[in-house]
């Protein structure tokens, strides 16, 4: 999928310059009403940025349309909640989102974050709020799909409205029973495996100086950079590609630094990444989920030092995370793919349930 410019003629800055000029009377001809204009997007902009809950929520939005985009089974994508819109009902509210999958399947998608300090905290939904969005779902005969970035763990589940669980007169959901119910599958995510360690291996030119000084340091030109599965040198361009988006943004935890010396001269320097505990007995070690993955990489170009520098990165969601092809066959970097289906067995007896507070 690749992100489209559909307002190049700044369509949107006009229908705003004139909301602000029929809601203050104004004229839209009339050099006072441009400054008086200007003068309040600057003053909103500021505002703004002075509120990181607001920008945070607009860069989740953000997030999850990539992720959606850069995960390989979305069509199309498009914001549902801007435009005009006109309704004879009160209490209804368009989603942030409205997703066609490749097999025909149609979504309307409203995304939110949540970050408790308590990690059992439930997660709320006033009914009131959910029924607006359910109201205009119902009219439009499409599922309403809550996306929710479970930001303190970085992970994404995708939760049918109707399988939320009654909280008194509202509505709530714990981690627990997300990811029981998490439906990301269908628009492309899945859990990803390979055999520890990957590395990057750096070799030294051994045309050039390298050897050991007597402080201890080696100055050396860079002869060839490597990347390693399991002690095996990857050559496939997919597999290279692959493995370093893997070892960039997966969660293995224990990371190790080594160089390889011969008679005083560096060979080489390698850093590895692999899990803290997994079963070798079973043969492999799940790195994580891709919308995980790709979620660090979106981080890691939109915000920097816990600041957030800009909403979206300047990138196609082509460029960003990896497809693996469904017929993909491994070369030196063995994978597994699970694609976890959600699981609906305890909703009938949950339904009349009133969890406390």
């Amino acid at each position: 999928m690749k992100r489209h410019m559909t307002d190049e003629n700044q369509l949107k800055l006009l229908r705003m310059f004139d909301e602000f000029s029929r809601t203050e009377g104004l004229s839209l001809k009339e050099e006072s009403t441009h400054k008086k204009f200007a003068t309040r997007v600057l003053q909103t902009i500021k505002r703004h940025g002075e509120t990181p809950t607001l920008i945070y929520g607009f860069r989740i939005e953000s997030m999850f349309a990539y992720i959606a985009a850069a995960l390989g089974e979305s069509r199309i994508l498009t914001e549902e909640d801007s435009g005009e819109f006109f309704s004879l009902d009160e209490n209804i509210r368009r989603p942030d989102f409205r997703l066609i999958t490749k097999s025909g399947e149609e979504y309307l998608i409203e995304v939110k974050n949540f970050h408790p300090k308590d990690p059992l905290s439930l997660y709320k939904l006033k009914s009131k709020y959910l029924n607006s969005l359910s109201n205009y779902a119902d009219l439009s005969k499409v599922p309403l799909k809550i996306a929710l970035y479970w930001s303190r763990w970085k992970l994404w589940t995708l939760i049918d409205s109707k399988y939320f669980n009654r909280y008194k007169s509202d509505f709530c959901i714990s981690i627990s029973d997300a990811l029981v119910r998490n439906e990301m599958s269908k628009i492309g995510d899945c859990m990803i495996g390979t055999i520890p360690p990957l590395s990057c291996r750096v070799y030294a030119d051994p045309e050039k100086p390298r050897n050991l000084n007597p402080n201890g340091k080696v100055h050396f030109i860079i002869k060839k950079a490597s990347i390693y599965s399991n002690g095996a040198e990857i050559t496939d361009k997919f597999e290279k590609k692959l493995a370093w988006f893997l070892f960039l943004h997966g969660k293995w935890d224990e990371v190790k630094e080594n160089s390889h010396m011969d008679n005083n001269l560096l060979d080489y320097t390698e850093l590895s990444v692999s899990p803290k505990q997994w079963d070798k007995n079973q043969g492999f070690a799940m790195v994580g989920f891709l919308s995980e993955m790709i979620s660090s990489q979106y981080n890691l170009l939109t915000s920097s030092e816990g600041k957030i520098h800009m909403l979206s990165p300047n990138l196609q969601p082509t460029e960003m995370g990896i497809l693996i092809p469904e017929n993909h066959k491994c070369g030196v970097l063995k994978l597994w793919r699970f694609s976890v289906q959600p699981n609906y067995n305890d909703i009938k007896e949950r339904e009349a349930k009133i969890l406390p507070d």
